[in-house]
């Protein structure tokens, strides 16, 4: 007698009434994605400047075991007026056990360094890959004290008492010191892109190019998130859930799934000095 096999319609089944509120509508096809990467390299500038993008390392704070907490800046064009500036933050392991999106942001960072300077513009892009440094350390998604960092801000839904842990009120330091006008936020495991109900547009980009589907929440409360507070404080807060393995053999191939959206979310374009795939390197490495 011929097996059939019943498993794939029911996993399928459990993951719709499980996982994240997807948008009805793919936004991709290989086509679409090579046509839309093209029409968004970055214009050539005027002129050419040979020195390399300097970033900041810059401390912010430390966490509640005294770990430093690091932002990596990288500062817009000396001739842009302040009004001008955006500030795009790029922040990744608000939950600890999200190994891959730090790493994801780490190989960002790496991907940064040979770039030249003439494709600095009039934002200001702040990358913080590790904002959990003690869940990480025990690869647990909470921090010390068991506070959830992405549950840890003062929104209308979220309990008495918060912002409770340091690693909130530095990040809350930071943001008045540089008020942001975007924030991409990596987390694991549903290979989605989030938005509040007025990003959509905001968001698209980024599903276009990863090939990542649109949703509009996780299936379940979140109070006292970073999306809330953000949506609370006219910021728009795009949550990039990436793919589901946290073993480190896979993030070469989840950091080169969303590489070229990483860059035209920071950059507003993709430099055309970044096309280049890193991915033999990194799995080389």
């Amino acid at each position: 007698m011929r097996r059939i096999n019943f498993i794939p319609v029911l996993v399928v089944s459990a993951c719709i009434s499980t996982g994240p509120a997807f948008s009805e509508k793919r936004y991709l096809s290989s086509g679409a994605h090579w046509e839309f990467v093209e029409k968004n390299i970055c214009e050539k500038p005027d002129k050419l400047l040979k020195q390399r993008i300097k970033i900041e390392r810059k401390q912010y704070g430390k966490s509640a075991q005294r770990r430093p907490l690091w932002a990596y800046i990288i500062h817009p064009r000396p001739d842009t007026e302040a009004s001008l500036v955006k500030n795009i933050y790029l922040i990744a392991a608000q939950h600890g056990d999200e190994l891959n999106t730090t790493r994801v942001l780490e190989y960002f960072l790496q991907d940064l360094q040979p770039l030249s300077r003439s494709w600095l513009n009039h934002r200001r892009i702040i990358i913080i890959p590790l904002y959990n440094p003690d869940g990480y350390k025990k690869h647990n998604r909470l921090a010390h004290d068991n506070i959830d960092l992405n549950r840890d801000f003062a929104t209308s839904d979220a309990p008495e008492g918060n912002p409770k842990a340091p690693e909130t009120h530095a990040f809350l330091k930071l943001l008045e010191l540089y008020p942001a006008n975007r924030i991409y936020n990596f987390h694991q495991p549903f290979r989605v892109v989030l938005h509040g109900p007025d990003d959509e547009e905001l968001a698209k980009p980024f599903a276009i190019m990863s090939d990542y589907p649109l949703g509009q929440g996780v299936g379940y409360p979140t109070p006292g998130s970073l999306g809330i507070y953000g949506r609370e404080h006219k910021i728009s807060v795009i949550t990039v859930e990436l793919s589901r393995s946290m073993r480190k053999l896979m993030a070469p191939f989840i950091y080169e799934e969303v590489r070229l959206a990483i860059f035209h979310a920071a950059f507003g374009c993709i430099p055309k000095t970044a096309l280049k795939s890193t991915l033999e390197k990194r799995v080389s490495d």
